[in-house]
C-alpha cells in the first residue's frame, strides 16, 4: 500500500473543506468522525494494458493452451496489484499527536495533486 497522505485541519468544517476537494477526484469516504476523515480512490490498473491483456486472452492465444492459464494469471496479477498497491489513501486529521504520544507528520496541502 503506498503511503497515506496526511493531512492537518483545524476542525471539523476546515476537514470536511479539504475532503469535498478529494471527493471531486473521485475519492470516496471510508471513515469519518469528529476527529478524522479517511478517504481512498482505488486504482484498477491502465486501460490500455487491461484491453491488450483481454485481447490476447480473448482472440490472439488457443483455448487449451499453457500460455493462456500464464496470461490470466499474470492479468489478475496485474488488476491485484493495482487495486492493493496502488490506491491512494488520505489522512484529514485534527489531532498533532499520534497513539504512542509521537508527533504525526504531516503533508504540505500546497503540493498536494488531487488526482
Amino acid at each position: 500500500m503506498k503511503e497515506p497522505i496526511i493531512l492537518k485541519a483545524k476542525n471539523f468544517d476546515d476537514m470536511e473543506d479539504i475532503a469535498e476537494k478529494f471527493i471531486e477526484n473521485g475519492y470516496k469516504i471510508m471513515s469519518a468522525d469528529s476527529e478524522h476523515i479517511i478517504a481512498k480512490k482505488r486504482n484498477f490498473g491502465t486501460i490500455y494494458i487491461h484491453l491488450l491483456l483481454l485481447f490476447l486472452i480473448l482472440f490472439v492465444v488457443s483455448y487449451n493452451s499453457l500460455v493462456l492459464y500464464i496470461l490470466c494469471m499474470v492479468y489478475i496479477g496485474y488488476f491485484i496489484f493495482n487495486l492493493f498497491k496502488n490506491s491512494k489513501i488520505v489522512l484529514i486529521t485534527t489531532e498533532t499527536v499520534d497513539e504512542k504520544g509521537k508527533p504525526v507528520k504531516f503533508n504540505n496541502i500546497e503540493n498536494i495533486d488531487y488526482s
